[in-house]
């Protein structure tokens, strides 16, 4: 079984403001603003980005990852984004047969998260924002149909072992390993980065990491020859007080994880690596999105 290939997990990896003429019209069909908001990464210089934006429908305590077919298996509750179909027994077929919530209707992907508790008090997820990026590579290639990929550590107990997520406030670059506390009137945001590495072969593996690696430099590592998009997931919370939260395994929101089912619309994911990642243009987001 290979390795896990990562980066560091305290590299900052930063939302900052743009500015300039209106983003390339990548989604067709729909208005595209200049976004308030763009993602710095680190890595290569060659950057494009696409960005959609879903919200929560549902809570399970499901996951088609790691039980696939096992009704409420899961050790935690999962809140989920963009698909109501999405359950132990989803398949990408029964995903792409569903429905969704996102501004681009043509994503039918399942991203999940486990869901937050303040004491006794669920705090779900509300809009978020997903990017898709090049992370500085060239000649990105679409998720097949069917892709699996988690991200984070759900079983960290400190920072230290804290894995692939960054945490801060609506005003502020997400840039810590747990929660804090915001200001009156703000959102407590993550931000959870997939591997954008691909071993070609696998759409999962035994572990659900180890088909997948991450870029550095843009740059992928031997064993992972396909370069994929950088998914980006940024959840947003109705709340400003991190310091009590907790997942609903029990432990510090520094255990914050998420995993991807990919069910886009294949030709429209295509379209938009293409259109966006591989001609290296940030696409902006669909209206709508804040």
């Amino acid at each position: 079984m290979r390795l896990r290939l990562r980066r560091t997990p305290r590299r900052a990896i930063v939302l900052a403001a743009t500015a300039g003429a209106a983003a390339i019209a990548c989604v067709v069909g729909l208005t595209v603003t200049s976004a308030p908001t763009a993602v710095a990464v680190g890595g290569g210089g060659f950057q494009g980005k696409f960005e959609n934006l879903c919200g929560y429908t549902h809570t399970n305590q499901d996951d088609a990852i790691l039980f696939p077919g096992q009704v409420g298996a899961s050790a935690h509750l999962h809140d989920y984004v963009s698909n109501p179909a999405a359950n132990a027994n989803s398949t990408a077929a029964s995903l792409r047969a569903g429905s969704n919530n996102c501004v681009n209707s043509l994503d039918f992907a399942s991203y999940w998260a486990p869901e937050l508790f303040s004491g006794t008090t669920p705090v779900h997820t509300a809009s978020d924002t997903i990017y898709y990026l090049t992370n500085g590579k060239r000649n990105v290639q679409p998720y097949p149909f069917g892709f699996k990929e988690i991200a984070g550590n759900a079983k960290a107990t400190s920072t230290g072992q804290a894995q692939d997520i960054l945490w801060g406030c609506s005003t502020t670059a997400p840039t810590l390993l747990q929660a804090p506390d915001c200001g009156s009137g703000q959102e407590l945001h993550v931000r959870v980065d997939f591997a954008d590495c691909w071993d070609g072969v696998h759409l999962d593996s035994p572990d659900h990491v180890s088909h997948v690696a991450y870029s550095a430099n843009g740059v992928c590592p031997a064993g992972f020859p396909v370069p994929i998009p950088m998914l980006s997931i940024l959840f947003k919370y109705p709340t400003n007080k991190g310091s009590v939260l907790r997942t609903s395994a029990g432990l510090g929101t520094y255990s914050m994880h998420a995993d991807f089912f990919n069910a886009w619309d294949v030709n429209e994911l295509k379209h938009m690596v293409t259109m966006c990642l591989d001609a290296g243009k940030d696409c902006g987001r669909p209206s709508g999105i804040q």
